[in-house]
């Protein structure tokens, strides 16, 4: 699957009020919500599991191997044995096939055929035209007992006449006829084939497992890499979606956090950790049921201290996941410290604050000190305390299993094995503490991320949206409209005026009075309480958003810069819009001097790593970009406030240029700005007080004269005369 998949983070509303908590998700949500990324891709997934099924046999095979090449071929010469002459072979074999029992032809020696057996024969007269047979080794030497064959392979306390060819086990005599080295070698001929083959099957096993976890931890990477592309996507797709008060609410260097540290946190969950649960589980079950096989009482002594494992690593989930929470929210403050001491630094240095705000900022990173620390000394207690309890389990394995091998009652194979199987039972659980600390943290981002995903935006889409059309003639109106940022706080009161289509409208009044709020609601940036606002008789709650928006230019006093080129910041991704087009529009408004005089011309790098233009030359470069857009009403929002005089006296012309025919509203403090528009609506404490042409409002008298007067006695003139 090579398609990336766009994905929604639904969910109930954490925050659709300013005083709602946060939901506390539990860790089953959080997993539900963190596979659902990973639906897309079960294809990939459930062959990384596949690949782990096989890795975890070809890992689970290997010490069962060697206790096979143990018992079966290195210690296989004390294995239990039978004797027959050569006529009576063939039917013994036949015999023992009928009744299902295992065996070996081991060697042809003094005349017999010796065939080794895995257990006791259950039927005596199976033993007619046969004899019970064992290799021994007593001193250092090693002697066929006739007779018996319970496969002991030292016999150092037993007493042995060699003169009389006897030796007495379990007080019984048994005689015996002591074997050359080509004897011994004779009888273990079988062996060193066994052991080659074995040898050549646990070297498979080892290139087998390799290779499957090169593809797995390939298929896996990739896989994760795809899921957190994915997160990103939907996450950032989300933040766009969310309204300015959104982002006056939650720091910017905490949304930086979450899409980047947050998402990059379950890189590692995706890619690593979902998958090797699954392959622990899988190890778990299959050595539980490979020593239950061999030895109940083995493996019981070995799993005695799996219920403390337990409680401790259910006692330190809860201790680190707090202190992960903790982390994540000191990391989260530091940034948005320092996204806002970096960005406000020519601030800073104006009123030599750095002292103090290096005071902060050693505050903040001494607590985020602090907190990494105490988490890595859980981790330092968890870690240890899981191999404290593996290496407990293999002392009591030791102890009891080595005290049975030389007992008899098993072989040294199954006590090799059981090492083995008791150190991979306890991998798992040592890994799960290598990677507690890292779960713990995905967790807590993936509580972050899906807080920020389960914040609903205010400004909604209609369900079934109207349409503008092509173009909008321009016709504004705002009908009784209140608005408060915040709860019975209104900034506008009953606003109540009409923009006609191509009219130019300036809006002034003193800070506060409610201008800039008035551009905020034509935009649907935020939502009135009371009233309507309509656009050709449309009311704007009834369109798309991206179909307003579309419609209406903005240029604002503060505009941004992206890191890019000019022309990469004036077209803003729209490929429709050719070079050509924009060199002829800053032609057409008389521009495109200024951005000649540029080191590259329109091919100058702006932003971080490129050049940095003056406030008053960004205002141009916002103006192009809103004219480029040919928007069907233009609004200027204080555009030539950070212009120069001669600068300014372009911009005019230009404005009366492009504004004709076009809706336009000019906010403004300079009032020789809006003297030329058609109307001028001055506001005062969220109400309007005056409306009314430059000439009009000048007769009246009122706070408009005021304003001019204290402005200066050139808007007086035009009047007077």
């Amino acid at each position: 699957m090579n398609e990336r998949s766009e994905l929604k983070g639904g969910g109930v509303s954490i925050e659709t009020k300013a005083n709602r908590k946060p939901v506390d998700y539990s860790d089953t949500q959080l997993l539900k919500r963190m596979l659902s990324f990973a639906k897309p891709y079960w294809k990939r997934i459930f062959l990384a599991i596949l690949l782990t099924v096989f890795i975890v046999i070809t890992s689970l095979a290997q010490p069962y191997i060697v206790k096979v090449a143990i018992d079966s071929y290195i210690n296989g010469i004390y294995s239990p044995m039978i004797a027959m002459e050569a006529s009576s072979a063939d039917r013994m074999k036949e015999q023992l096939q009928e009744q299902k029992i295992s065996f070996k032809e081991t060697a042809l020696f003094e005349g017999k055929i010796y065939l080794r057996i895995k257990e006791p024969l259950p039927a005596n007269e199976l033993l007619k035209d046969a004899q019970k047979t064992a290799i021994v080794s007593v001193a250092g030497s090693h002697y066929l007992v006739h007779g018996w064959n319970n496969g002991l392979s030292e016999l150092e306390n037993h007493q042995l006449n060699k003169q009389a060819n006897e030796i007495m086990i379990d007080g019984k005599l048994y005689s015996v006829s002591q074997l050359s080295s080509n004897d011994i070698d004779l009888f273990r001929g079988n062996d060193y084939q066994g052991l080659i083959l074995m040898g050549i099957l646990y070297l498979s096993l080892i290139i087998g497992a390799a290779v499957l976890m090169y593809y797995q931890h390939n298929t896996l990477q990739y896989t994760g890499q795809s899921i957190i592309y994915d997160i990103r996507q939907t996450l950032f797709k989300h933040l766009t979606k969310m309204p300015i008060s959104f982002y006056g609410k939650h720091p910017i260097g905490r949304l930086v956090t979450r899409i980047t540290h947050d998402v990059e946190a379950l890189n590692q969950l995706y890619s690593q950790v979902i998958v090797n649960l699954l392959k622990e589980i899988f190890i778990l079950i299959g050595i539980v049921m490979i020593m239950l096989h061999m030895s109940v009482k083995l493996t019981l002594i070995s799993l005695m201290l799996i219920p403390a494992v337990t409680l401790t690593t259910f006692y330190f989930k809860t201790v680190m996941r707090k202190a992960q929470r903790y982390i994540r929210l000191i990391l989260s403050r530091l940034n948005s410290f320092l996204a806002e001491n970096l960005s406000g630094m020519t601030v800073i240095q104006l009123f030599a604050r750095e002292e103090k705000q290096l005071e902060q900022f050693n505050k903040l990173n001494d607590e985020h000190y602090r907190a990494g620390m105490r988490q890595t000394v859980l981790n330092s207690i968890f870690n240890p305390s899981i191999g404290l309890f593996g290496n407990l389990s293999l002392a009591l394995l030791v102890w009891y299993g080595g005290r049975n091998v030389l007992e008899g009652a098993i072989t040294f194979g199954i006590v090799y094995a059981f090492t083995q199987y008791v150190r991979q039972f306890f991998e798992p659980l040592r890994g799960l503490a290598d990677h507690f600390n890292q779960i713990q943290a995905a967790l807590a981002s993936a509580e972050r991320i899906f807080e920020t995903l389960d914040t609903e935006p205010t400004i909604l889409n209609p369900i079934q949206p109207k349409s503008f059309g092509q173009r909008v003639s321009g016709k504004i109106e705002f009908q009784h409209v209140s608005f408060a940022y915040k709860e019975d706080e209104w900034v506008l009161n009953d606003i109540d005026f009409v923009i006609h289509p191509g009219e130019t409208v300036g809006i002034i009044g003193a800070t506060g009075a409610g201008k800039s709020s008035i551009i905020q609601l034509i935009n649907r940036f935020y939502d009135i309480q009371k009233g309507k606002i309509t656009l050709d008789g449309v009311d704007i709650k009834d369109v798309q958003l991206s179909e307003l928006r579309k419609h209406i230019g903005i240029i604002q006093q503060d505009s941004f810069v992206f890191s890019g080129t000019v022309l990469d910041n004036i077209r803003l991704n729209n490929r429709k819009i050719s070079d050509e087009e924009i060199i002829e529009a800053a032609k057409a408004v008389n521009i495109d001097s200024f951005f000649r005089s540029l080191p590259q011309e329109y091919k100058t790098m702006l932003g971080e790593q490129g050049t940095v233009l003056s406030t008053g030359q960004n205002q141009l470069l916002s103006f192009l970009r809103a004219i480029i857009a040919d928007p069907d009403v233009l609004i200027l929002d204080e555009a030539t406030a950070n212009i120069d005089s001669e600068t300014e006296a372009v911009i005019q012309q230009t404005l009366k240029k492009i504004s004709k025919n076009r809706t336009t509203i000019i906010i403004a403090h300079r009032l020789s700005t809006i003297q030329h528009a058609d109307k001028i609506i001055v506001l005062k404490k969220g109400k309007i007080i005056e409306m009314g042409n430059h000439q009009e409002l000048l007769r009246n008298k009122k706070d408009y004269y005021q304003l001019c007067r204290s402005q200066g006695k050139s808007s007086l003139a035009k009047v007077n005369a």
